[in-house]
């Protein structure tokens, strides 16, 4: 299975690479954008100068983990993000007659080569955020050994909830409207401290969509916002159950998929 996947990718990639121009032009654009975002966001906090005691350096590790996750998640499934379109016209059909799984080959369809911008963007937040909390006197050993593993986890966690809201489509049909509350709106909270939310919404981000694991909850140990050593192990742990239960869920609408001829 690995194996496929690796082939289907490359040959993706190698499709999408006879059009150099758009690649640079998108991946570009799609940085610029994103560079928008945190000026916005830095503006505020030089305004305010923190928010709920994080300050700019802080907030900016929340927003470059949260950034280069969505990205890398935008990178590998954008069809899962353009799920809707499958249910509504059938295209899903074309998918589940062939002898590969339809989510392998919806994972290799289609690469969103322009979000290596939102990658690159998120990255130098990092590494600024990073450099100004060293400034500080900041330790940041750990920050760095553990941001890999928060950019992954963060990814899976995007993906898992992203596979949850396609599988919904199943039913209900309309997978961008859900996504403006799955997605959308839960990646823009993640650039800000959990804390600052309403118990409910602060329940929502700790349990159906989990997005406080990938980003806030480690860093309240390792900016030592917090004495409990485990945080940070959290993010794989729920990072693999959001996945495993994404999964299934998946599994079990295909089940009960109707074609849209049946």
């Amino acid at each position: 299975m690995l194996v496929l996947y690796r082939k289907l990718l490359v040959a993706s990639i190698r499709a999408q690479m006879q059009y150099k121009l758009n690649f640079i032009t998108s991946a570009a654009t799609t940085g610029m954008i994103m560079v928008l975002d945190f000026l916005i966001l830095s503006a505020i906090l030089y305004r305010f100068h923190d928010v709920s005691g994080w300050n700019i350096y802080e907030i900016g590790l929340l927003y470059g983990i949260s950034s280069v996750a969505v990205s890398v998640y935008r990178f590998f499934a954008p069809e899962i993000n353009d799920f809707e379109k499958y249910v509504i016209h059938g295209e899903l059909d074309q998918l589940l007659i062939r002898p590969v799984s339809p989510l392998l080959l919806l994972l290799t369809r289609n690469l969103d080569l322009s979000r290596i911008g939102g990658m690159v963007q998120g990255i130098s937040v990092l590494i600024l955020s990073m450099a100004g909390l060293y400034a500080q006197g900041q330790e940041i050993g750990l920050l760095l050994l553990f941001t890999p593993v928060a950019i992954v986890s963060g990814g899976v966690i995007y993906f898992s909830i992203a596979l949850t809201t396609a599988a919904l489509g199943f039913w209900t049909h309309q997978v961008k409207d859900l996504q403006t509350f799955t997605i959308y709106a839960p990646a823009n909270a993640s650039n800000y401290p959990i804390s600052l939310y309403p118990g409910w919404l602060k329940w929502m981000f700790y349990t159906v969509l989990p997005i406080a694991f990938m980003n806030y909850v480690p860093m309240l140990t390792l900016l030592g916002k917090a004495e409990s050593w485990y945080l940070p192990l959290l993010t794989p742990v729920v990072a693999t159950l959001a996945l495993v239960l994404s999964l299934r869920f998946w599994a079990y609408g295909i089940r009960h998929y109707h074609s849209t001829g049946s």
